[in-house]
């Protein structure tokens, strides 16, 4: 039977004595869905927090990440200058060593002169080149190359030993001396060439390449340009070099 208006109040009435009676109601005319929505609702809204939360703390790693990777890249920076800084400084320490021992050697054959380059002179000494530079240097030669002139390690003068003397008729020799660690192809050509400025300057010259050790290269070019190779206490190629100073006399 259909309610009447007053009918509808008894039940509002009703249903608000009864809270049970309401609960039974909604299942009468709700549907399962629309009762399970609110929970529904609610886990969505858990579900949205928890979302919300997961995002909060990924973006936290994410920040202290990106400072991590900051830090690192600094401290990568840092230690990449640093080792900069000391390969600077162990490459210029190796020089500067390098430089020393050049030093050393070449101070050696200076004040052993006669033990080194007996065999070729006798009487070897030393000479400065300012002993001959007015007399012979300055007239002869021109600016450039009185100033690669004034870069040779050593000149030497002495007597050609009796036997090549004999075999030449050269009496006074000259010896043009550079000194190296290692000898090598550029040292053969620059100890050639100042001999041969010595040469134009009125000396009878030699040249030779002295070091501890050469190069392999710089011994096949010291045997074609005539160039004596001093190396591990031996001399090497002084008949080729002698020969080309005859062609020259």
């Amino acid at each position: 039977m259909a309610f009447q208006v007053t009918d509808y109040h008894d039940l509002v009435r009703l249903l608000q004595q009864h809270p049970e009676w309401r609960e039974e109601l909604r299942h009468l005319l709700l549907t399962a869905d629309l009762l399970e929505l609110p929970q529904v609702v609610r886990e969505l809204a858990e579900a949205q927090r928890q979302l919300v939360e997961a995002q909060r703390r990924s973006e936290e790693r994410l920040t202290r990440l990106e400072q991590t990777v900051a830090e690192l890249a600094e401290a990568q920076k840092k230690t990449e200058e640093q080792m900069q800084k000391l390969t600077e400084r162990v490459n210029s320490m190796t020089d500067e060593l390098s430089e020393l021992r050049g030093d050393m050697l070449e101070m050696r054959y200076r004040q052993r002169a006669f033990s080194y380059f007996g065999k070729i002179v006798s009487r070897a000494q030393v000479v400065d080149l300012q002993e001959i530079w007015s007399d012979k240097i300055e007239p002869r030669l021109n600016a450039e190359e009185r100033e690669d002139l004034l870069s040779l390690d050593l000149l030497v003068r002495g007597r050609l030993n009796r036997a090549l003397e004999e075999r030449t008729g050269i009496v006074e020799l000259w010896l043009a001396v550079e000194v190296s660690g290692v000898v090598d192809q550029n040292d053969v050509r620059r100890v050639k060439r100042r001999a041969d400025l010595l040469g134009k300057a009125g000396l009878t010259v030699l040249p030779i390449a002295a070091g501890r050790e050469a190069t392999r290269g710089a011994v096949a070019l010291a045997s074609e340009m005539g160039v004596i190779l001093q190396k591990d206490g031996g001399l090497f190629y002084v008949e080729e070099a002698v020969a080309q100073l005859q062609e020259k006399s």
